[in-house]
């Protein structure tokens, strides 16, 4: 009358949620691990310029080699 039930698919079902759950979990770490771990944009930039101003400021202040 209304079809026969595969017997499989509850199990199918199933499997595919905890494919699913798997899934989420692993992107919930991954965002997780990003934002953590990671130092903030403007600190490695500002890092960065740092490093660059002292590195001019060597380069600017350094004697010639030939400098009799």
């Amino acid at each position: 009358m209304y079809g026969m039930i595969d017997l499989q698919e509850p199990k199918r079902r199933h499997e595919e949620m905890l494919r699913e759950a798997e899934l989420n979990r692993m992107k919930k770490a991954i965002r997780a691990n990003r934002k953590g771990s990671a130092t903030p944009r403007w600190a490695s930039t500002l890092a960065w310029e740092l490093i660059r101003t002292a590195g001019l400021l060597r380069k600017f202040f350094r004697t010639p080699k030939n400098a009799d």
